[in-house]
C-alpha cells in the first residue's frame, strides 16, 4: 500500500473510531461501559462520562483535518492526537495500577497507547513530508 494511502486510511479509521465512541459516550454512556465490561458509576456521574465523550468525539473529528492537501496540517493533527492518546494511556495506567480504576480500562489504555506509538513512529519516519509518487 502506498504511504499516502495508508496515512489517509489510518486517519479515516482512527477518526471514525473516536468520533463514534465519543458520540456513543454522549448518547449512551452506560451502554458503552457495559460493552467494555466496566461497571457504570452512579447515575449522577454519567453526565461526566458524556462530557468526556465530547472530547473523544472532538479528537476523532480532528482527524478530518488530516485529509486535506496540506501535509503540514496533517502532520500536526497526527502529532496532537498522538499526544492526547499517550496522555490518556499514561493516565489510565496510573489510575489502574493505583487501584482507582478497574483493570477493564486497560483495553482503552493499550489501544490508545498502540495508536499513539504507530503515529509517533510514522511521524518520526517523515511519511507526511515525503513527495507523492
Amino acid at each position: 500500500m502506498k504511504k499516502l494511502l495508508f496515512l489517509k486510511v489510518w486517519s479515516i479509521g482512527m477518526g471514525a473510531m473516536d468520533a463514534l465512541t465519543g458520540l456513543l459516550l454522549i448518547l449512551a454512556p452506560k451502554q458503552v461501559l457495559g460493552l467494555l465490561k466496566i461497571a457504570p458509576p452512579s447515575p449522577d456521574a454519567l453526565v461526566f462520562l458524556s462530557w468526556i465523550g465530547v472530547f473523544v468525539m472532538a479528537v476523532g473529528l480532528s482527524y478530518g483535518m488530516a485529509l486535506g492537501k496540506r501535509r503540514s496540517r496533517s502532520e500536526t493533527v497526527w502529532a496532537f492526537t498522538a499526544l492526547v492518546r499517550m496522555m490518556v494511556a499514561v493516565f489510565l495506567t496510573i489510575k489502574i495500577t493505583g487501584g482507582t480504576l478497574p483493570s477493564a480500562w486497560a483495553m482503552v489504555a493499550v489501544s490508545d497507547g498502540m495508536v499513539a506509538l504507530v503515529q509517533v513512529v510514522i511521524l518520526r519516519k517523515g511519511w507526511w513530508r515525503e513527495e507523492p509518487q
